[in-house]
């Protein structure tokens, strides 16, 4: 086998991993690091390896329910969770076939800033809106937050996932606010919660990481609530969250 090898997950990524040989084990080295930071890989997670020859391998991964991630792809994010910079040991299994797990529910983000209007979706009113929701009620309430600010911003509907796990994907808000890894605040009811937002130049998504789940924990958040994440300062990264509580 050469080196590198390619991993191949189901989102059609193809990622370069040197490896080296110890002990008669492989490891991988570099270029792993990125992997697992893009995929969110941490303790307890399952990556499955199938070799296709070539220095090629598939890779599907499952989290510690042993259902299949949702992938991130040029529309959609992951979090990371607790990543350690070392080098990590992966043991290649031949046997995936074995191991079913659900299909992948994918919800494409709006492009930051559309301005033409899309199969089921509508242009946006503004420029300062960073993306542009699908479901309607909180295209209602960012057409309404339009005439209250002068800041830029972003709105989501929170989904199950969001509050269950550490990580929420977000829009790339290119021209706001750079594309590296961060640490930023959200502000809500008079108190502030420092939350990493992940995405570097290589990534095509970006996303909300460690610091989320407590976030999301302690405002109460519940799926079909609608948040406004308006951007009060781009200096420091400050968002102020606007929280609309779903309808019962």
């Amino acid at each position: 086998m050469s080196n590198p090898v390619f991993l191949k997950p189901p989102d059609g990524t193809e990622w370069k991993v040197h490896w080296t040989k110890k002990n008669g084990e492989f490891w991988f080295e570099k270029g792993w690091k990125e992997f697992t930071q893009n995929y969110s890989l941490y303790h307890g997670v399952l990556v499955m390896f199938k070799y296709e020859g070539t220095s090629h391998f598939d890779v599907n991964i499952l989290d510690h329910s042993n259902l299949e991630i949702e992938y991130p792809s040029n529309h959609t994010c992951k979090e990371e969770q607790n990543l350690d910079d070392s080098v990590h040991e992966v043991k290649i299994l031949s046997d995936w076939e074995n191991h079913k797990a659900r299909e992948s529910s994918l919800v494409p983000l709006a492009s930051a800033q559309p301005t033409k209007k899309r199969k089921g979706e509508e242009a946006t009113p503004t420029s300062l809106s960073m993306n542009w929701p699908r479901d309607r009620r909180a295209q209602i309430l960012a057409e309404k937050f339009v005439s209250k600010s002068d800041n830029p911003f972003f709105t989501k509907t929170i989904k199950p996932v969001d509050v269950v796990e550490s990580r929420m994907g977000v829009p790339n808000m290119d021209g706001y606010v750079e594309k590296k890894n961060m640490v930023v605040t959200l502000e809500h009811g008079g108190r502030s919660w420092k939350v990493k937002l992940l995405g570097s130049k290589n990534y095509a998504c970006r996303r909300f990481s460690a610091g989320w789940l407590l976030f999301a924990s302690e405002c109460e958040l519940q799926p079909g609530d609608v948040c406004i994440f308006e951007l009060v300062n781009t200096e420091d990264i400050v968002f102020k969250v606007h929280l609309f509580k779903g309808q019962k």
